[in-house]
């Protein structure tokens, strides 16, 4: 349910690094030599399918986002290429934001000329944090003088929108280093910063320590205070809480396309572990759908290479395309106002009660303020006319405040 200007929302997912993080779980290869020639077709002849089916492929990108796995690994012509291609099939809405993840490490003075050439207008920086020792803990490959000097280049090559990626609640972070993280942010001056409390997610080498007892998570005691210490401090530099884990300076800078997300808006995913997902409303058990595609890149290339080799009739079969997903999903009308409701209370101003009304009657979403009452009088949610939302009290209580409304 959209309160934004309808447009176009793609994902391009980019699957390889150099090296794997400790605690990332996300789709993505480590690989000396990216494959760029064999991706970059993969990607366009998968695009060109979803082109007969996609319901926005009438609408212009309002927003494109380059996700990974380590974007930045990747040449200024690969997107080129693709910014091309998108521009020429379904077009771009004025002052569009595309945003490439970046690795400090990677950026280079040629590298920040290309990206702006191509019409790469933001950059989301992984720094995680500036400590060496949580550096080496989290597997990252780049130290805190990298970050400095790729800010400094992204500044005098134009970039006026910058997010940097904060870690907070790692094993063995102190106050302090949380502290002295916050204060090198602010000498950094970001328009944005995502900042995300260290998930342990299963299957990864940090989870295996910490499960092992090789390294000890900070207690949620811990977690707590560190998270208000990180509001206190960005907003002392004027960066505000917009969503659960994102601030920015001004409304200008939020992160247009998380915040389709947020807003359940129709998005396309493109490349290996990429995810899309749209309304349909065609029926209580048929109300949208979601896919993801394998995973394996080399799978994803492969079969996307073969597509290229086939007839246009059989690629386009759905026999054929069906095989290509790693999971399709069909998203009933219960799941979907979940959803919705999940999603919409992750930002600080709410969820739209009209748009609620809209897309799941009036009768369902009297029921959830019918069990809101307890949660107001205790001060964890709040609701006017046009919205409900979570309260600064009840943020870090999301998850059982949503469990109640239901």
């Amino acid at each position: 349910m959209s309160t934004l200007q309808p447009a176009g929302h793609l994902y391009i997912h980019i699957p390889f690094c150099r090296s794997r993080c400790h605690y990332c779980s996300f789709p993505s290869v480590a690989v000396q030599a990216v494959p760029e020639k064999a991706y970059l077709a993969a990607l366009e002849a998968e695009f060109k399918y979803h082109l007969k089916g996609w319901p926005q492929a009438s609408l212009p990108l309002g927003t494109l986002y380059f996700g990974g796995g380590t974007p930045s690994l990747l040449s200024p012509s690969f997107y080129l290429r693709i910014i091309d291609l998108l521009a020429g099939r379904l077009g771009f809405y004025h002052d569009p934001e595309i945003t490439l993840e970046a690795n400090p490490a990677d950026i280079s003075q040629e590298k920040i000329i290309g990206y702006r050439s191509a019409g790469i207008n933001r950059i989301s920086l992984g720094v995680q944090t500036f400590a060496p020792e949580g550096l080496q803990l989290l597997g990252r490959r780049h130290d805190g003088l990298m970050v400095e000097r790729a800010v400094d280049l992204l500044r005098k090559g134009g970039f006026d929108n910058l997010s940097l990626d904060l870690i907070y609640a790692w094993p063995g972070q102190s106050r302090i280093d949380l502290i002295k993280d916050l204060q090198k942010l602010a000498v950094l001056a970001p328009e944005h910063v995502s900042a995300y409390s260290l998930s342990l997610e299963p299957g990864t080498s940090l989870a295996k320590d910490v499960a092992s007892g090789v390294l000890r998570a900070p207690s949620e005691d811990t977690q707590v205070e560190m998270a208000g210490l990180l509001e206190e401090g960005l907003g002392e530099v004027g960066l505000y809480r917009y969503e659960v884990s994102n601030f920015a300076c001004k409304e200008h800078f939020r992160a247009q396309h998380n915040l389709a997300y947020w807003h359940l808006e129709d998005y396309l995913g493109l490349g290996a572990g990429a995810c899309g997902g749209w309304r349909c409303r065609k029926e209580e058990h048929h109300w949208a759908e979601r896919y993801c595609n394998i995973h394996d890149p080399f799978a994803y290339m492969q079969r996307f290479g073969q597509m290229n080799a086939l007839p246009s009739s059989e690629a386009g079969s759905a026999e054929f395309w069906q095989e290509l997903w790693f999971e399709k999903e069909i998203i009933d009308r219960k799941t979907s106002f979940v959803e919705s409701l999940m999603m919409g209370l992750r930002i600080r101003q709410g969820v739209s009660l009209a748009d609620l009304r809209v897309e799941y009657g009036s009768q369902t979403v009297d029921a959830v303020i019918l069990q809101a009452r307890k949660l107001r009088t205790a001060g964890l949610v709040d609701w006017d006319d046009c919205n409900l939302w979570i309260t600064d009290k009840g943020l870090l209580l999301s998850d059982t405040i949503l469990d109640h409304l239901l």
